[in-house]
């Protein structure tokens, strides 16, 4: 017999795509998630996804409820990504409000359920608030990390006062916010016609709720204002705020907070049904999997990527070079440097995926500092630098070119000789038919860092395999990425708000399109993000056995060392 906290796997849980007629006649396609029809409690949950993001991002906590006797409609928002009809460009607040009251619509028409209860997350809740002070259908509200201050969180991410230049008499056609070009002027004049810019819109709206309503908050939510949250949730009739210690507004970047979250949400929405309805229940694993691999494979043939990676790889690592200054960047190549160890005689060293060459940057200044602290040099050293990008390759070089100069003149009198290399090969190509290989031989490397490239590789573990196959016995390879749920705008916030420079909110600016980009692919299944036991799976699947884990780059990039 389990005990009382053990929950019960359910693989009983069906997905049935749905569309209908949306704002001005636009189509909304959505979800509907349901177990066991006998199951039912009679409630359905409206779940509108947050702002960059689709109805597939929200899977799995769809699936909790929907094992729990919930029907669930998770939704992709018109004039947004997916598969919803309109333009990104065209995308306003007040028609994501539009969009949930649409749904409301069908929801109750189609299953006349006795609540009908709101889901949003981030900036979708500011609009769930609009949508709860209009609609009295709606029985109860929960958000997570909500959005309450749009104006107060785009100053927060950008370091930037957009829509007050906007009132001053700028102009603007597109904007990039987080990787999406949208209307500027007509995004900023749709707020102040709606009165949703502000706090006193919240403030406004919030007089109206007199539903139960659930804020859940990031003690570390560096974009949305707890005090904030806490008025509007005051000035709810029924209105409460849970925080979420030790996490920032990515929660899902900690699974334990995630799942505290998920807790609270569930305990909310099924307060007040009959002891008969209450259960314990998560879905099985292999529901999860095979639903979100149906969902990743139509989210990749909708949003067609028609960009070429070595493209689009150039392009980004202009942009990505500008951070080299940022603490969190700094204490990651150091933390890189450390794992692989001192630098010694005959060292052959591969920098797989250099990038912009700060690892190799990393080798030169360590090299340098032992000439000027023991008069000596590690003989007959060799670096190569490989990477996809021409771009790369070239901004490695032109990174490591004085630096290597004075290291030069520096080994000539030390009476040491250091080589620098470079190469071009698409990691992809390795364990193909015809295949590329790392241009060395068998067990004839020393060192190797290949950082943050395993998650954009379609077979991660052909390069692994490879790496293997050059090292020499004993030799160490750091291999790192960024872990799943990271939240990238966290290191750039730091970086535009410690840079003084004019050109910094712009550069910021253009990294966190580039990062939203990124994560548009991971969400398409492009990309992949590891956690520390996947990496270790890949590393023992590659033939290494001596593997140590460790998180740095701000907490967000997790990085392991293997031995040969």
């Amino acid at each position: 017999m389990s005990t009382a906290n053990e929950a019960y796997e359910v693989s009983d849980i069906t997905s049935r795509l749905v569309t209908f007629s949306g704002p001005n006649g636009r189509r909304i396609v959505g979800y509907l998630d349901e177990g066991v029809e006998a199951l039912w409690n009679e409630r359905v949950v409206v779940l509108a996804p947050r702002y960059g993001e689709t109805k597939k991002n929200n899977l799995k906590l769809s699936y909790l409820f929907a094992a729990n006797g919930f029907k669930v409609l998770r939704f992709d928002q018109t004039n947004h990504i997916g598969e919803s009809d309109g333009s990104m460009d065209q995308y306003t607040l007040i028609n994501v409000t539009n969009d949930i009251q649409s749904v409301v619509d069908h929801v109750d028409r189609f299953f006349e359920p006795t609540e009908i209860i709101l889901m949003t997350l981030s900036l979708s809740a500011r609009c769930g608030l609009r949508a709860c002070a209009l609609d009295p259908r709606i029985s109860r509200h929960v958000s997570l990390v909500g959005m309450v201050n749009m104006d107060r969180t785009l100053k927060a991410i950008y370091n930037r006062d957009f829509f007050g230049e906007l009132a001053a008499g700028a102009q603007w056609s597109l904007v990039d916010i987080l990787g999406f070009e949208i209307d500027g002027a007509r995004f900023y004049q749709s707020l102040l016609e709606t009165n949703m810019l502000n706090l006193e819109g919240a403030l406004a709206d919030a007089d109206q709720v007199t539903i139960p309503a659930l804020h859940i908050c990031a003690e570390n939510d560096r974009w949305v204002e707890q005090a904030e949250v806490e008025a509007v949730m005051l000035r709810c009739k029924f209105g409460r705020v849970e925080v979420v210690k030790n996490v920032g507004h990515e929660i899902n970047e900690n699974p334990e907070a995630l799942n505290l979250a998920f807790g609270s949400m569930l305990a909310f929405c099924r307060s007040g049904l009959d002891e008969k309805h209450i259960t314990n229940c998560v879905p099985s694993k292999a529901t999860l999997l095979a639903q979100n691999k149906l969902e990743r494979t139509q989210l990749k043939a909708v949003l067609q990527f028609t960009q070429k990676e070595p493209e689009f790889w150039g392009e980004y690592l202009g942009k990505f070079g500008i951070i080299e200054s940022a603490a969190y960047y700094s204490e990651y190549f150091q933390t890189v440097s450390s794992l692989l160890g001192a630098i010694e005689s005959y060292d052959v060293i591969v920098d797989a995926g250099c990038g912009n060459g700060f690892y190799g940057v990393c080798v030169l200044r360590a090299l340098l500092q032992s000439i000027q602290a023991q008069h000596s040099v590690p003989n007959s050293v060799h670096y190569c630098g490989i990477d996809l990008t021409s771009e790369g390759l070239l901004r490695s070089y032109s990174r490591h070119a004085q630096e290597l100069i004075s290291l030069q003149r520096e080994a000539m009198q030390a009476q040491g000789t250091v080589g620098f290399s470079y190469r071009k090969i698409d990691f992809d190509t390795i364990g193909k038919v015809e295949a590329a290989t790392l241009p060395f031989a068998d067990a004839s490397v020393h060192k190797i860092c290949s950082s943050l490239v395993l998650s954009y590789l379609q077979e991660p573990e052909h390069l692994m395999r490879e790496c293997y196959r050059v090292l020499q016995a004993d030799g160490v390879a750091v291999f790192s990425t960024m872990k799943p749920g990271c939240d990238m705008t966290v290191l750039y916030h730091d970086y535009v708000t410690q840079d003084t420079k004019v050109h910094a909110e712009k550069d910021a600016a253009d990294l966190l399109s580039a990062a939203g980009r990124i994560k548009l692919k991971k969400d398409a299944g492009v990309y992949a993000f590891f956690d520390f036991e996947e990496l270790e799976y890949l590393a023992r699947k590659a033939g290494f056995s001596k593997v140590n884990c460790v998180r740095s780059f701000g907490g967000q990039a997790n990085v392991i060392r293997v031995v040969k």
